[in-house]
């Protein structure tokens, strides 16, 4: 296993949701959370939208968490809500860049698809 390195203050983690919705309101104590430990905070560019009980379309989904996935400057992708959203865009993920700068995913319920 690949092991990215530790994340220090001065960091980004990129907040996404690639299932279920979510409102500002609710992320608001892990954003304070985080920023209390140092670290800068940047939501996904469709973290917010809604189709259905989803954070947006499958692409819209797929296009915010590969845009994070291929980023250099974010360290960390928190995945804000679990659900079965992942499984329908894992396929369409391509994972390149991601092995070339791997950083933290971190979520549960089907963000595990991720960690497989």
């Amino acid at each position: 296993m690949i092991q990215p390195p530790y994340l220090t203050s001065g960091n980004t983690v990129g907040i996404v949701s690639t299932a279920r919705k979510i409102s500002f309101e609710e992320l608001q104590p892990a954003i304070f959370l985080l920023e209390s430990w140092g670290l800068n905070v940047r939501f996904s560019k469709y973290l917010f939208e809604e189709d259905h009980q989803f954070a947006g379309t499958e692409e819209q989904r797929t296009k915010s968490l590969q845009e994070f996935l291929d980023d250099e400057n974010i360290h960390a992708i928190l995945c804000a809500r679990g659900g079965y959203g992942t499984v329908q865009i894992i396929d369409q993920l391509d994972f390149t860049k991601f092995k070339l700068s791997p950083k933290w995913l971190i979520g549960y319920s089907d963000v595990t698809t991720l960690h497989c």
